[in-house]
């Protein structure tokens, strides 16, 4: 199976979801919009630079964007410290919980957002996942033999 299609899509939804936010945003200030997009962008680069960017197949990324970008970093492989991965998670929430604030007023926003942000990590997990090269990700299981 064609293993960047499933990254792509969870790619494109994972934008989905952060577009709504930001459309979210808009009716009350065109700032908070922007400001939800400048802490996604920034948050994002984060999570390339800390978590991405020590993985050993960064190179042939499933995920495309995050792969090419991480290889910007010269950083060594190894396992993830606890540190690194609490951070990846702070850094996830903050993008998927900062716009709930507006989403709450919009139960179609709120649905679509989370039908997102589920189809974008199930994307992963169980597709992605399963055989990933990267022995040292947290998230990585092995493909069951038949």
């Amino acid at each position: 199976m064609n293993r960047t299609i499933p990254g792509t899509l969870g790619l494109i939804f994972g934008t989905i979801a952060i577009l709504i936010g930001i459309f979210a945003f808009l009716p009350i200030s065109y700032y908070l919009a922007g400001g939800y997009l400048l802490i996604c962008l920034i948050a994002g680069l984060l999570i390339v630079r800390v978590f991405c960017a020590s993985c050993p197949i960064k190179r042939t990324c499933v995920h495309i964007i995050p792969g090419y970008l991480a290889t910007f970093w010269n950083q060594s492989t190894g396992p993830y410290s606890s540190r690194t991965i609490i951070l990846t998670g702070i850094l996830f929430a903050i993008i998927i919980l900062i716009p709930q604030i507006v989403l709450i007023t919009s139960l179609y926003l709120f649905v679509i957002f989370w039908i997102c942000i589920v189809t974008a990590a199930m994307s992963s997990y169980l597709v992605l996942c399963p055989g990933c090269g990267n022995q040292y990700c947290p998230f990585r299981r092995e493909i069951p033999k038949q």
